[in-house]
């Protein structure tokens, strides 16, 4: 059983199919570090899918950055206002975050669009 701020497989994005959905149908907030796309889910429950891509910097750096989004998902999805499935894409900039930073982006760009509670 899952504790409250676990990140199960069940909280995630895994299909291509699931990405094209949020990308074609959501919502977008646009920050100096994240793009974040979001649709409403009819389920209860929040799932997240990230897309740091080669431009962001070598595999030590992707995964970091991934890491940093996952623990800041993981800790806040008990503020997220609705359930969604969000799509976190890093730009480049975000390479030389600290855990922090990361984190102050992400939530500055998801309550902008309503999504996480101030």
């Amino acid at each position: 059983m899952p504790g409250l701020y676990s990140f199960p497989r069940a909280f995630r994005l895994t299909r291509k199919r699931e990405y094209a959905v949020v990308f074609a149908k959501g919502e977008k907030g646009v920050g100096r570090y994240f793009v974040c796309y979001w649709v409403r889910r009819e389920s209860p429950g929040c799932k997240l899918g990230m897309a740091v891509s080669r431009k962001v910097g070598g595999a030590v750096v992707r995964n970091r950055i991934k890491r940093y989004i996952r623990e800041f998902y993981r800790t806040h999805r008990p503020a997220f206002r609705m359930s969604v499935d969000l799509v976190v894409v890093a730009r480049p900039d975000s390479a030389g975050l600290r855990f922090a930073e990361c984190a102050e982006a992400l939530r500055r760009t998801l309550e902008r669009g309503g999504v996480l509670d101030g």
